[in-house]
């Protein structure tokens, strides 16, 4: 067992998921892995049952964490959140190394799971990092042709692979279900996929029907949070309260809060639109069906999964006896980041060859741009900015004493705008006719201060 510390610092439930895999790898080495969990948010039931009391966990405000001790006390941090954030957290990490005169850690980030859309402006708010965690061929050559023509062209890149549990090996596919037995079929559901509450009606009624065509199958459709709970993409319908609707639900037809990896180890078949659960099904050998109802779709991140071989079309399915029992196409998940050619080895070779005296790869967006994306309004990027300019100019005049006080300011302004960020995404999904009728007339400031003098600053 190494010394060596990794910190991950995550902001939502999802770049937990999304790092996990990364952590597995880092501790299979000998690494001792942290999580940073944003302060104000805490961890859904489904991440902290996946984290398992495996490692240890820390609540800090993402922001203030670049100059916290459990950061620059760390060989490595890989920072898993939001785009500004990523990025604010770079350049307040490499400040507070220059003001308290330490050596910095390596900092890496990356994409929680597969990346259906928008994968070059998730790039740009990356660009800056010692290393940028990709999850196949397909994210490096569009990395690459994004980059070819620009100064960012020597950023470093990585690919880590799409293994949901690197530390076990490998798995064909199960056998076949014997004759007798109930079967299980799990349905991993997405918060936002489809987002139309309508499209989100039809699909459960999809899987009502076969769980009604299919007496001998248990249909567990894993849901992503539970109602209250709080992750990347806001919920519309959720899908406890869509089979609640149903007005005849089959008994067969079940909502699991359960980890994912329970509901495998007993699963014959696994289905989803283009969940990043396909994987965790793949390394657990369960053969998938892709949920082709909605089509083509960008949005879904269906184009994505057209080429696997496994989409389906659930409604057209006679009963689930009738669902082919297969493994994606090879060449795809070669491409996509899936298999044994693609691991986190050549990113924890190049971590404990980094030289924490080496100058971070340019950015393409500077400090200020990046405090104006990540905090919650201008009342709370002006003080960031104000306090990092502090710093800067007392770094110039060579008043270290200064510069130390400004940066000590600037971790209390990050934690004050994060704290806001958070009060404001827990409320926002739950917010009604009121807080609309009060933005349309200039009074939402008042709005607000009136549900904290009632409700307190946290929904209950």
């Amino acid at each position: 067992m190494s010394d060596r510390r990794v910190l991950f610092a995550c902001d939502l439930d999802s770049q937990v998921f999304g790092a996990l895999p990364l952590a597995l790898a880092f501790e299979a080495r000998g690494w001792r892995p942290t999580f940073a969990i944003d302060a104000g948010r805490g961890l859904t039931t489904s991440a902290a049952e996946r984290l398992g009391g495996r490692f240890e966990i820390i609540e800090r405000s993402l922001g203030a964490l670049a100059l916290d001790e459990a950061a620059l006390g760390s060989d490595a941090v890989g920072v898993y959140a939001t785009g500004s954030r990523v990025l604010l957290f770079r350049h307040v990490c490499e400040l507070a190394a220059r003001v308290l005169e330490r050596p910095r850690p390596a900092l890496f980030c990356g994409f929680n799971g597969l990346v259906l859309g928008r994968f070059e402006e998730g790039v740009a708010w990356r660009l800056g990092y010692d290393q940028i965690c990709l999850n196949g061929p397909r994210d490096r050559d569009a990395f690459a042709a994004f980059l070819a023509t620009t100064e960012f062209s020597g950023q470093p890149a990585v690919i880590t692979g799409l293994r949901r549990r690197p530390d076990s090996p490998l798995r064909g596919l199960k056998p076949p279900p014997q004759d007798g037995r109930r079967k299980v079929f799990v349905f991993a559901e997405q918060v936002a996929v489809p987002g139309d509450p309508r499209r989100r009606g039809e699909l459960v009624a999809t899987l009502a029907a076969l769980a009604a065509a299919s007496p001998g199958w248990d249909v567990v459709v894993k849901a992503r949070v539970r109602p209250e709970e709080q992750t990347f993409h806001d919920q519309t319908r959720h899908v406890e309260h869509l089979v609640a609707k149903l007005k005849a639900r089959p008994a067969n037809l079940l909502i699991s809060y359960a980890p994912i990896d329970d509901l495998l180890a007993s699963a014959d078949l696994f289905g989803t639109i283009s969940s990043t659960a396909l994987f965790d099904a793949l390394d657990h050998g369960v053969p998938a069906v892709l949920a082709a109802d909605f089509g083509v779709r960008n949005a879904h991140g269906t184009h994505l999964m057209l080429g696997s071989g496994v989409s389906v079309r659930l409604s057209e399915l006679g009963s689930l006896d009738a669902a082919p029992r297969r493994r994606p196409n090879p060449r795809w998940l070669d491409r996509v980041g899936y298999g044994p050619a693609h691991s986190a080895v050549a990113l924890i070779d190049r971590l404990e060859a980094f030289d924490p005296g080496a100058r971070l790869p340019p950015a393409l967006y500077g400090f200020d741009e990046a405090a104006r994306g990540a905090a919650p309004s201008g009342r709370y990027s002006a003080p960031i900015t104000a306090e990092r300019g502090a710093a800067e100019a007392a770094l110039a005049a060579g008043d270290r004493a200064g510069a130390r006080a400004a940066l000590k300011k600037l971790g209390e302004a990050l934690a004050r705008s994060d704290r806001q960020r958070a009060i404001d995404e827990a409320w926002r999904t739950r917010e009604g006719k009121g807080a609309r009728y009060a933005r349309q007339l200039g009074l939402y400031g008042t709005y607000k201060a009136l549900r904290t003098l009632l409700l307190g600053e946290f929904p209950g």
